[in-house]
């Protein structure tokens, strides 16, 4: 058994610690880049926001964080996908119609707020695994299938305003 550990602020840690051995899950880079392109887009191939990494072994792993300013008020009948050297990663099981390489497919997303003024933050968070590289890899975030979509803007237009994405890919060392 493990004895109990108290912290006291003014007298210190009382108490035994037990052994433990932290190997791996180190960041050893983290490349970031953002975008307040607006974009309004019916293509069904459109990359939103991409990033190159080179990682440092092999048995690294690349976790990837995208946060996405979309417009409201639309109804999308697609995806969005990620890729990495051009092939889809994180690929969801079911997806809606011909979104079938994306990471998250939906119909009415955007119908329950009709404001055309609104843009919503679309957050994906996503550990690959399978990179076995030391080259430098792209990995992008892009649209699939999709029948209309808003990026980092409003439905309204342009003159509206417009938002700031973020993509974010961080190196996880074994």
């Amino acid at each position: 058994t493990m004895s109990l550990v108290k912290l006291n602020i003014a007298r210190g840690v009382t108490g035994t610690l037990p052994n433990a051995n932290f190997s791996g899950g180190k960041i050893g880079q983290v490349i970031s880049t953002t975008s307040d392109t607006p974009v309004s887009t019916s293509s069904g191939a459109t990359t939103m926001m991409s990033l190159a990494i080179t990682p440092s072994a092999t048995s690294s792993s690349v976790l990837v964080f995208a946060t996405l300013m979309l417009g409201t008020a639309s109804n999308p009948n697609g995806g969005i996908k990620l890729t990495r050297g051009g092939t889809a990663v994180g690929v969801v099981g079911n997806p809606h119609g011909g979104a079938s390489n994306s990471f998250w497919s939906a119909d009415n997303y955007f119908t329950d707020n009709e404001d055309t003024y609104t843009i919503s933050p679309f957050q994906y968070t996503f550990l690959d695994t399978g990179i076995s590289t030391t080259s430098a890899t792209t990995y992008a975030i892009a649209t699939e299938s999709f029948a209309h979509l808003y990026f980092n803007r409003p439905k309204d237009g342009d003159s509206s305003g417009n938002a700031r994405s973020t993509f974010t890919l961080m190196e996880v060392l074994a």
